[in-house]
This record gives structure tokens, C-alpha cells and sequence, in this order.
């Protein structure tokens, strides 16, 4: 059974089961599961792609559409519904994957309204690595410049937005905490007494109460009182902390400095959440905030329940085999947005980086399904979007030997992964009202991974 055997609303969402009617998207749980609610009072489940357009698609817009850049849009669109996509969590395209500006999120945010195509806003907090151009430095997010910043990339997103049903709501980009340690490190090694730095000394200083002997001990350092590192860099973390919430690295890691690391972390996502919640409510108090999508091992579910008050949902990129989402979300009293889960990428003649690699594009729609179905059944799960592209891309993704997309550069179609992902992508109202137990749960992941483990080609 499809969706076609379902009746939808204008949104895409499900008479079925229907929540309160406030004319914008927002969340209820019902019998026990999360759900996004459409403007017209209908349960909805979001599944979509997470780089529909992307700027390293003009090589296939050349080759298939003839450098129109209109009718790629409209084409991608047309593609991603009819395999049973029903969004774009992540926008018109995140900025990562515009490096050449090819994507233009007006033009493309038009087409998505004479569609009717359900979209999310982006107000971008921070860059994600790929961004970043020679010499250039992270910002220092407790500076009131950067707030300034986030103040007018709100003023000029949301109010055009604030009244506009289409809109599911605001995410901040695909750019927060990854390499958590540098992060940290950049704001301890700031110019003296620059905000970061010494927002992060004083909350170090609160915690052990000034007691600058304990502080020695636990750092192996020598300083007159706990202030003196807003002047003097002997401070930083190393890159193991990283990958702190794996267990495997965390035991060996000094107890009280993974503390002082997770405290420090807190504050700045806090920092910088309240931030972006008070620049969108200045101007939008109808939609959603999703938040940063953000590495699943990035954050604790401590962090993320201090943010709690700024966001709706937690944004985690993938499902972990060591580090349970549900866990996060649990701690946090919030539900799930799946925010770019991985079902593989195929390299030929697996050649490449290999990152996510898997030995064919039909072990790619096998992975989809089995992931697919553990989020329908998962009741804290709102949505998922996935890491992909409805064409193969140029550029830097060409030169890695990496094929993500669900047609070639030439436009030819992988069959089979597109019917295994129409399949599974239009039985989402079959599913999604039907939760699944804790054991059936731990069944699926079981069966997700273990089909990973099957097709698997490159690290991950």
C-alpha cells in the first residue's frame, strides 16, 4: 500500500489522524508517537532529501537540461516527488553545497511555493568546514558582532517566511560543532580577554570555585590563579575529545576534564541557540525551529536539554551503532529530526575516498529501506532527511569518484534504487501509525546494520 491509497491534504499530510488546525506546521504527540501537524490539522511525516539542489549539480543541468536552470529545479522536484519525497528539510540547498552559488534559494524557494512543495528556511549560524577559505578563522560566537550577525541573517530570512504556511520552519545549517575541540580551542586561544575567552575562563573559574591548586592538578599546569588563562595560552583540548561520547574513547579520557570540556561545550550551544531563537522571534513566532544538524556523537543529551528551551526538536545527523539518538532525545524531552542519515554512496572500481562506500547502488536502496522502516517505527522520530543528491555531482564530489545521486550525470535512472526507495518512501502512512515496541526497535537497527555490514565498502 502507497500513499496513493491514502488521503493527503495540500501538505502531504494524512486525514487519518489529525492533530489541532493552526494554519502553520507545529508538533503534537498522538498515541504515543511525535508528529509534525500541517496547516490544515494533519499528521505528517517528513521524509526528504537533504541536497535536492545542490551547486555541483550544474554539470547534470548542463547535460540533462540544457543549462536551464529553472527546468532542473522544476525536474528535481517533479523526480523527488514522484519517488515519494514530500519536502526539503534542509532548504533550497544548504551553503556547503553552493560553493559556486549555482543554487539560487529565491529562484528555487519560488518554485517550491508554486508547487506546493513544503520547505525549511535556513538561517545559517555557523559555516561547515567546507566553507572556510584560506586564513580564514572561526568566529567568536559570544562577541557581539557575531550576534549582530545572526540578527540580520534572521532579518533577512524570516520575515517573508513568518506568514507563509508552506514553511515547516528554521534550520541553522549543517555547520555546528563539528571538530567540538577546535571550537573549544579557538575560543581558549583568542586574543587576551576577547569575550569567548573570557566567557570560558569565568565559567571555569565558577567551577571550581576559583581553587586554582585543584585546577593544576587536574591539567598539569602551573598558574597563579584560574584567570590568568585570559592572557597567558597553556589551555587546550586534545583532539580525542572529539570523539568523547564513543565509550571506547571516553575511558580514557581525565574524568574531570571531559567535565570542564562538556560544561564549556554547553555553554557555547546554549550561547549560540539563544541567540538565533531570540534574532527568528523577533520576527516569526508561527514556525518551528529545528536547529543546527549536528554529528549524533557531537553533543551529550545534556547539551542538548540545556538548549532545550531555544529549540523544538534535536536535529541528530544519523543513527549510531554506540551512541543511541534515543538516548539524546530522552535526556533532552524532545523528539528526533533524522538530519542527514546516511544509506551509503557507491565509488567505481572503488576507487576514491570511500567514505560511506558500499559495493553497489541497489545495496544503496536495500541500506534505504532498512533504515527507512526503523525511523517509521521509532515513535520519538518526527522525520528524516538523507544524505543525497537526485543527480551524480561535478566538481569535488566527480574528482573523490563519488556517485550520490538516484540518476547519473547523463541523466540515466539506477532503477532499482529509485523503485526500492519509491517503494518504501510511499508506504510512509502504512507504517508511521504504528509504532514499534523497544524490541522491535533493537530488531531493526540489528537488521540496519547488519545490512550495512553486508554491502559495505569504505569507512564509516
Amino acid at each position: 500500500m502507497n500513499t496513493t491509497n491514502f488521503e493527503l491534504d495540500e501538505y502531504g499530510g494524512w486525514t487519518g489522524i489529525q492533530g489541532e488546525k493552526t494554519g502553520f506546521f507545529h508538533l503534537e504527540e498522538i498515541n504515543g508517537r511525535n508528529w509534525f501537524i500541517t496547516p490544515q490539522g494533519n499528521v505528517f511525516f517528513p521524509v526528504a532529501l537533504s541536497h535536492l539542489l545542490s551547486g555541483e549539480s550544474n554539470v547534470a543541468c548542463e547535460n540533462v537540461y540544457g543549462s536551464d536552470r529553472e527546468a532542473w529545479v522544476r525536474g528535481s522536484l517533479a523526480n523527488a516527488r514522484a519517488m515519494g519525497f514530500n519536502c526539503a528539510l534542509g532548504g533550497a540547498t544548504s551553503p556547503e553545497r553552493n560553493l559556486n552559488g549555482f543554487v539560487d534559494i529565491a529562484e528555487s524557494e519560488t518554485i517550491f511555493r508554486e508547487e506546493n512543495f513544503p520547505f525549511a528556511v535556513g538561517v545559517i549560524l555557523l559555516k561547515h568546514p567546507w566553507e572556510f577559505v584560506e586564513g580564514e578563522t572561526l568566529p567568536d560566537i559570544f562577541d557581539p558582532e557575531f550576534e549582530q550577525l545572526i540578527e540580520s541573517r534572521a532579518k533577512a530570512a524570516c520575515p517573508t517566511a513568518a506568514d507563509d504556511p508552506l514553511v515547516m520552519g528554521y534550520y541553522y545549517g549543517f555547520g555546528a560543532f563539528n571538530h567540538s575541540e577546535h571550537w573549544v580551542n579557538h575560543h581558549l586561544s583568542l586574543p587576551p580577554d576577547s569575550p569567548g575567552r573570557n566567557a570560558i575562563i569565568d565559567l571555569l573559574a565558577q567551577r571550581y570555585n576559583d581553587d586554582v591548586q585543584k585546577f593544576n592538578r587536574i591539567y598539569g599546569i602551573s598558574l597563579s590563579q584560574i584567570a590568568d588563562l585570559k592572557q597567558t595560552e597553556v589551555l587546550a583540548y586534545d583532539q580525542a575529545f572529539e570523539n568523547r561520547n564513543y565509550p571506547a574513547i571516553q575511558k580514557t579520557l581525565n574524568p574531570r576534564q571531559l567535565n570542564d570540556f562538556e560544561a564549556i561545550l554547553s555553554h557555547m550551544c546554549v550561547t549560540l541557540y539563544k541567540i538565533a531563537h531570540t534574532a527568528i522571534r523577533r520576527w516569526d513566532s508561527n514556525h518551528l525551529i529545528f536547529g543546527s544538524f549536528i554529528k549524533e556523537w557531537a553533543l551529550t543529551g545534556e547539551s542538548w536539554k540545556a538548549a532545550a528551551p531555544y529549540i523544538d526538536m534535536i536535529a541528530p545527523q544519523h543513527v549510531n551503532r554506540t551512541i543511541s539518538v534515543n538516548e539524546l532525545a530522552d535526556t533532552a524531552g524532545l523528539p528526533i529530526l533524522m538530519s542527514d542519515d546516511y544509506f551509503g554512496f557507491h565509488y567505481p572500481g572503488e576507487k576514491g575516498k570511500r567514505h560511506a562506500g558500499v559495493s553497489s547502488h541497489d545495496a544503496r536502496g536495500e541500506i534505504y529501506r532498512a533504515s527507512l522502516m526503523r525511523h517509521y517505527k521509532d515513535p520519538q522520530v518526527l522525520g528524516v532527511t538523507y544524505c543525497a543528491c537526485m543527480y551524480d555531482q561535478g566538481g569535488d564530489t566527480l574528482a573523490k569518484n563519488n556517485q550520490n545521486g538516484y540518476y547519473d550525470l547523463q541523466g540515466n535512472p539506477r532503477e532499482n534504487l529509485i523503485q526500492a526507495v519509491t517503494d518504501i518512501n510511499q508506504a510512509v502512512y502504512t507504517h508511521t501509525p504504528h509504532p514499534g515496541t523497544a524490541g522491535e526497535l533493537r530488531a531493526l537497527k540489528q537488521t540496519l546494520f547488519e545490512t550495512w555490514d553486508k554491502y559495505q565498502r569504505g569507512d564509516w
